[in-house]
């Protein structure tokens, strides 16, 4: 008889959601802002996370009317079967492209900074099989290791920038708008994917004690994530100054640029394990998100079978550019806006349909009765 799994605790989903959105201050994420607003980036995540808070707002509102229901039954409920079916399909795919270029930019950074004479496919393969067997495992296990290694993380980070801080010069922040308060506004909408794991989270809904947790969770982590982007951002910025858009991966190059005194110079191998941990969780999560899709649109009981094959065309997908810089330039910004903009017009549509379906309605009178 299969044994039902236990269900997640808040303390454990908020790692989770730390592990999987706070990985992109050590990615090419920072860079990618710092070129469209310059010396403002730091904003960026600010900004953008004041104007999540309503879709995400809206999207929780809704999904509480399906109690114990997580994102894709709720979108089922809400559009119906056929329409249903063809949304959660959008999804999966979207959720399929960016897993695929994220891992093959983990890759580029491993091959780069830490074992250049390595293949990519080695890398990736390594990377990937891993998380598979994180996936595997399940998202309660998935939860206590990120539970177990979520403080080393964020004290890494820490250090990181504790040590950089000598180097680093408050005069590069201004002036304070950067390329102006235009293109500030409009980078603050093209940059949804910061957050949109959120919603994505919603499948977990169902994993969960109750919604109440979940809801506790969702915000006190896009709380602390806004702080941790930001600050990450603006470490960088104050570092780096003007040559940051030269940086491809700014905090591997920072960790690498530090040292303790004169008997250890060379600290990245300090950050290094901890940071590939938090990449194992990452992507663990990601595999299992995209199994979990999976199973929820075609009806698959034991999705977790699924797993190795997914890994797989995530690994294939991944390597469809032939350079990195490829990934970065040419795929990576567009999948990235085309991400941030179907998750967050997908939270406005399932509270408008609900809405005009009067399914707030009925949940009222069902409350009074």
């Amino acid at each position: 008889m299969k044994q039902q799994p236990r269900k997640i605790k808040i303390r454990e989903f908020i790692a989770i959601m730390i592990s999987v959105i706070g990985a992109k201050a050590t990615e090419d994420t920072p860079v990618g802002i710092y070129n469209q607003v310059q010396n403002a980036a730091w904003m960026i995540p600010i900004l953008t996370g004041i104007l999540f808070i309503l879709p995400l707002f809206l999207l929780l509102k809704t999904l509480s009317l399906f109690e114990g229901k997580g994102l894709f039954q709720g979108i089922q409920l809400i559009f119906g079967k056929s329409i249903g079916f063809v949304v959660c399909l959008i999804v999966f795919f979207m959720h399929t492209s960016v897993v695929s270029f994220d891992a093959r930019t983990y890759s580029d950074i491993i091959r780069s900074f830490y074992f250049p004479t390595t293949p990519y496919l080695v890398i990736s393969g390594i990377l990937m099989f891993v998380c598979a067997y994180g996936a595997k495992k399940g998202i309660e296990h998935i939860g206590s290791v990120a539970y177990l290694v979520v403080f080393y993380l964020m004290i890494s980070l820490s250090v990181a920038w504790m040590l950089s801080l000598q180097d680093t010069s408050l005069d590069a922040i201004f002036p304070l708008l950067g390329t102006g308060g235009m293109e500030i506004l409009k980078t603050s909408t093209l940059r949804f994917n910061l957050y949109v794991e959120f919603i994505v989270a919603a499948l977990l809904i169902p994993y969960m004690a109750s919604m109440k947790e979940f809801k506790k969770g969702t915000w006190f982590t896009l709380f602390f994530m806004i702080i941790l982007l930001s600050s990450s951002i603006l470490v960088y910025v104050c570092l780096f100054d003007r040559s940051i858009d030269a940086i491809g991966f700014p905090f591997h190059t920072l960790i690498r640029y530090i040292s303790l005194g004169n008997f250890l110079s060379n600290v990245e191998v300090l950050f290094f394990p901890v940071w590939i941990i938090g990449s194992f969780i990452r992507f663990s999560v990601a595999i299992y998100f995209g199994a979990l899709m999976f199973g929820q649109i075609f009806k698959i009981k034991d999705f977790e079978y699924l797993i190795p094959a997914l890994t797989l065309i995530y690994l294939l997908i991944g390597f469809i550019p032939e350079a990195p810089a490829d990934v970065s330039v040419d795929y990576k910004p567009i999948i990235r806006d085309i991400a941030g903009y179907t998750y967050v017009t997908l939270a406005f549509l399932i509270w408008i349909v609900a809405l005009l379906k009067g399914d707030f309605k009925h949940a009222k009178k069902k409350t009074s009765l």
